[in-house]
């Protein structure tokens, strides 16, 4: 059914799936064809627009379960209405070391499966343009450290900003007792911060100030927004990981179909609509779908 009026809802912690389910008669008497729903896929911790995905492989649990979104579209549905989702192709978030793909791909560096998803220059390390400060006064200032969280040690970035360590750092600092190894690398002792200074530039990244963005960075973010990392949507393998909800989704019946968001932002918009419609052509439907 091609929409004839949609009613768009903006979905966050504090407007679940329930509460979409609870107006759909209102909805219904309206007189859409369809409810248009912004991002429903896993944003980052406390998103009020769900722009920031994650994980593009899972619905948000802030939003509700994917049984709670099932039974809101299957409400839809049984007043005549569809459901039409927002989709985001052309950047993730990555604020707070959430976003699980980006984090395998700064502790492994290229070797990561995940490398060859964003738009990065691997020529240079991966500049990570998210301090107040140069790093060496962030260190002499306290701002970064190394903690520690079930035998597993990360850096820390003014007490929230999450960085991984490399592998082979892991291993090194695994053999220690925990409490140990954090002393040698305690900030507010001049050997610490030297060590905390030598252990950061044996890593896949390097953390600077924002201001060295612009002349700097080494991979496509979205606009100027640093914690929004580009997607390289062209590759066919990344297409389809990042899609394979969406079109699981439309083969239950569960979405009628997607707006795609910041189109112009990809390397060759016409050449993704075309590999989008062809790929949703090729799946079945529920035969009382709408």
């Amino acid at each position: 059914m091609i929409p004839r009026a949609t009613y768009r809802l903006q979905f966050h912690k504090d407007f679940t799936f329930a509460d979409a389910e609870a107006l759909v008669p209102y909805l219904a008497g309206l007189g859409i064809s369809h409810l248009y729903a912004s991002p429903i896929t896993t944003a980052r911790s406390g998103s009020m627009h769900g722009y920031d995905v994650v994980d593009p492989t899972r619905i948000n649990p802030e939003l509700g379960s994917e049984e709670a979104f099932r039974s809101l579209a299957l409400a839809l549905r049984e007043q005549g209405l569809g459901i039409i989702i927002d989709i985001v192709p052309n950047h993730m978030g990555f604020a707070g070391g959430k976003n699980a793909w980006w984090q395998d791909v700064l502790a492994k560096g290229e070797a990561s499966r995940y490398a060859s998803f964003f738009d990065i220059d691997w020529r240079r390390k991966l500049l990570l343009p998210l301090l107040g400060e140069p790093l060496s006064a962030a260190i002499d200032n306290g701002a970064i450290a190394l903690e520690e969280d079930d035998g597993s040690f990360f850096f820390t970035a003014y007490g929230k900003n999450r960085f991984p360590v490399r592998p082979e750092d892991m291993v090194e600092l695994a053999s220690g007792e925990p409490g140990t190894v954090l002393a040698l690398y305690d900030p507010a002792e001049e050997a610490g911060r030297k060590r905390l200074q030598r252990l950061l530039e044996r890593q896949h990244y390097r953390l600077a100030s924002w201001r060295t963005a612009n002349d700097e960075l080494n991979w496509r973010r979205f606009f100027t927004i640093t914690g929004l990392a580009g997607l390289r949507i062209e590759d066919r393998e990344v297409f389809e990981e990042t899609h394979a909800l969406y079109f699981r989704l439309y083969g239950e019946g569960l979405i009628d179909g997607v707006r795609i968001d910041h189109i112009d932002g990809l390397a060759d918009p016409a050449a993704y609509c075309r590999m989008l419609r062809a790929r949703f052509n090729t799946i079945e439907r529920p035969s009382d779908a709408l």
